[in-house]
């Protein structure tokens, strides 16, 4: 029973860290779209930054505080003649006999310290979307701490 303890005890603060990472994100950007003076001073109070891998950073603060932030592969899915073509980071894969089969599409990687994935499914009307999500590498991606929508006219929203 002690052993249970300790082990949710190691966990609870990657949780925690996870969410303040999420609350971040969402406040920077919420900030940077109505002040972008907000986000100024938070880029600028970083002192060093440290890449764990390619879609983490511990980032350290002026006052010595470090944050997590993860960062999302850069995706874009579009229909080209008739075919349902994904962008992850500059890569373009077509996928459209899968995502008609399976009815979605699910591109995925991980590294050092962080799980990302692209998953391309089909809106009401039929067009693909995908909602690209991150998450610590301790982490599971269902659970991901950073998901953004992408619609096929290109357009980010909230999911």
């Amino acid at each position: 029973m002690t052993k249970e303890k300790k082990a949710m005890r190691k966990r609870r603060p990657i949780r925690v860290l996870v969410a303040v990472a999420a609350v971040c994100t969402a406040l920077a950007i919420t900030a940077s779209a109505s002040n972008p003076e907000i986000l100024e001073g938070i880029v600028t109070s970083i002192r060093t930054s440290v890449s764990i891998g390619e879609y983490h950073e511990e980032l350290v603060m002026e006052n010595g505080e470090v944050m997590t932030a993860l960062c999302i592969p850069d995706a874009a899915v579009e229909e080209q003649d008739g075919r349902t073509i994904l962008t992850v980071n500059g890569e373009e894969l077509d996928i459209t006999e899968e995502l008609a089969r399976e009815g979605r599409y699910v591109w995925y990687d991980e590294d050092q310290g962080a799980k990302v994935q692209v998953e391309v499914t089909l809106d009401e009307n039929g067009a693909p979307q995908a909602i690209v999500s991150a998450a610590l590498a301790e982490g599971d991606i269902g659970d991901a701490s950073v998901s953004m929508v992408i619609e096929s006219n290109g357009e980010e929203t909230d999911p």
